[in-house]
């Protein structure tokens, strides 16, 4: 995929978020911090990311990149 298509890298296996496609944030505010800001490409990744937060209850929430890369 070239780097004009994608818009970020999944924060667990690093594949690449498509410029207008589907992904995922957690919910929890300190993921979705401006130096943190994680992304998800799928569910499953999102799942990976749980053990290692130690959230207490949160969820994923489905989002849309930008039609254009950051």
């Amino acid at each position: 995929m070239s780097d004009e298509q994608r818009w970020r890298r999944c924060s667990v296996c690093k594949s690449s978020i498509e410029c207008g496609s589907t992904y995922w944030v957690c919910n929890v505010s300190t993921c979705n911090r401006k130096r943190t800001a994680l992304v998800f490409c799928s569910l499953t990744c999102w799942e990976v990311h749980l053990p290692e937060a130690n959230h207490r209850q949160s969820w994923a929430e489905e989002r849309t990149a930008p039609r254009t890369p950051d």
